[in-house]
């Protein structure tokens, strides 16, 4: 089917920035940019006069976790609650409405709640006493927990005893890799959650004018098999249900590595909706949780150097085991120390195995230095930043890490002018996979409320916060040659705003509305410009 948009603001994000009235597709592929009178007078299946609205190459969104998201969406919300009052109101309408066997939650955030602390088992057990209840602080570092939550944790066999020494009993919580019992204790899905999942997912995404995600999904749901659930996602790009493309950033024990890498599929694929992304690891935790690896500790406890998830060793051997089969690895660091570990045991495996074209990253490079990010730079690292993040962050960094450190933080601009490829995410549902007020965050460098900045020396331009989502996360799938610009040849990915970014206060980037997806040529969502 050939389809035309005219009469627009169609920006290409090459590297001339070039900028057309009209796109026109076939198929799968963009066939025609130019002006609107040309195109006009061509043969077209499909017209749509765009009225001024802009087109974007579609957005991405380069770490998310897109089932994590949806089933907090079916399960409980608590981003934003104020109060662990409001945490067990919510809980206990949830169970008197729904009485489901068991109660799973994310998003408190102990530096907001009136209380000002975390909330701990007693809090938890006035929600049930019956069922297993768990809720996630909103970094996924952290759980609170029932007593019939931790009795059932208590009653596992073959944890880890390290992982069990992450359980606090007394005070109800899970810390880091013990976090994720909950999915030894919850039923085990069946596929057609799984496919549920899937459509609430990218169904929102699409809304929000995303066409692609790199998402760690496969240790997220009870019971499910990294292997099916790659076979899933599969089964439904065949099926013609698939609606956006999902970059698996793959996390699995090493235990399953071998087997996982049987189901990898073709690294040269560019055009399939599912392929098997980097390699995921963990090192560190969060610095809301105080748990994320610092080389100083924190302000208030120099002791206290945060949870690392692996021994050196360990890390090196897990990457190693990637790097040596030709696969990324994108490692969650966000501690100064996590990252000097990464880049040892990247530096090492390099060495001993050269692979010149290796597109390692750090997820989320936090904290940082500048003779870290100089490090980055020599070792060929990438970055996945979520600028959203400063919106809580900002109000922390210092309380964490010092004023003088936290200069050092968060130095986005710093990473770009040393020649770092930098791409943008959200880690959903830690920050909702809203882009336009990603690229806000990157580039006013404020807080959602419009009262505090936080190093806007660090601020990046219009175009590069532009970037972070559309050519240069391409870049980071190894797409840049099919996606990502819009120019003659590459994949037929879009997104039609209702304003031209270039032309809008950043600070009303949040007020822009989406008003088309388009993947493949395809539309996969469509509102009403007002």
């Amino acid at each position: 089917m050939k389809r035309l948009w005219y009469n627009g603001r169609v920006v290409s994000m090459d590297s001339r920035m070039s900028r057309w009235e009209a796109v026109g597709t076939d198929e799968d592929r963009i066939v025609y940019l130019g002006n609107s009178t040309q195109a006009l007078t061509m043969d077209w299946d499909e017209k749509r006069d765009l009225e001024g609205a802009m087109v974007l190459p579609a957005f991405n969104d380069t770490h998310m976790h897109m089932l994590y998201y949806a089933m907090f969406q079916k399960n409980v919300a608590l981003f934003g609650v104020d109060s662990i009052e409001t945490i067990v109101e919510r809980c206990r309408e949830r169970i008197e409405k729904n009485h489901p066997d068991y109660l799973l939650g994310m998003g408190w955030n102990q530096e907001t709640l009136a209380e000002g602390r975390m909330p701990q088992r007693e809090d938890m057990d006035r929600i049930s006493t019956e069922i297993p209840v768990c809720m996630l602080r909103a970094c996924a570092h952290i759980a609170a927990c029932n007593s019939v939550m931790l009795e059932r944790i208590r009653a596992l066999r073959g944890v880890d005893p390290e992982t069990m020494s992450h359980v606090d009993f007394i005070h109800g919580l899970l810390r880091e890799d013990a976090m994720r019992l909950y999915m030894e204790v919850f039923p085990k899905a069946d596929d057609d959650y799984v496919r549920e999942l899937i459509e609430i997912g990218q169904r929102d995404l699409n809304a929000a004018g995303i066409t692609c995600v790199h998402s760690d999904d496969l240790k997220v749901i009870a019971g499910m098999d990294p292997v099916h659930l790659v076979e899933l996602f599969r089964d439904m790009e065949a099926q013609g249900r698939l609606t956006v493309r999902v970059y698996e950033q793959s996390l699995v024990d090493q235990t399953d590595f071998d087997r996982f890498l049987a189901v990898r599929g073709d690294p040269a694929d560019r055009t399939s909706l599912f392929r098997v992304g980097p390699r995921k690891l963990l090192q560190d935790g969060s610095l809301g949780a105080k748990s994320a690896e610092m080389i100083d500790g924190y302000v208030d406890d120099r002791d206290n150097h945060g949870i690392p998830i692996y021994t050196e060793e360990e890390l090196y051997t897990w990457i190693k085991a990637a790097h040596d089969c030709h696969m990324d690895v994108a490692v969650h660091a966000i501690g100064d120390l996590a990252l000097k570990k990464v880049c040892d045991a990247i530096e090492r495996a390099e060495k001993e195995n050269p692979w010149p074209d290796h597109r390692h990253g750090i997820v989320h490079a936090q904290t940082t230095t500048p003779a870290l990010l100089r490090r980055m730079q020599e070792l060929g690292l990438q970055a996945y930043i979520q600028p959203i993040f400063i919106d809580a962050d900002m109000h922390i960094i210092e309380q964490r890490v010092g004023p003088e450190h936290a200069k050092d933080c968060y130095n986005w601009k710093a990473m770009e002018d040393l020649g770092l490829r930098v791409s943008g995410g959200s880690d959903c549902p830690v920050e909702p996979f809203n882009v336009l007020d990603n690229m806000r965050a990157a580039i006013t460098r404020e807080d959602r409320a419009g009262t505090m900045t936080y190093l806007p020396e660090q601020a990046l331009s219009v175009e590069q916060a532009v970037r972070l989502f559309t050519s240069d996360a391409a870049w980071a799938g190894r797409d840049e040659d099919v996606r990502g610009t819009l120019e003659p040849g590459k994949l037929a990915d879009l997104v039609v705003l209702d304003r031209d970014l270039f032309e809008t206060e950043p600070r009303d980037f949040p007020k822009v509305r989406v008003l088309e997806a388009v993947l493949n040529g395809r539309t996969v969502y469509s509102g009403e410009k007002k």
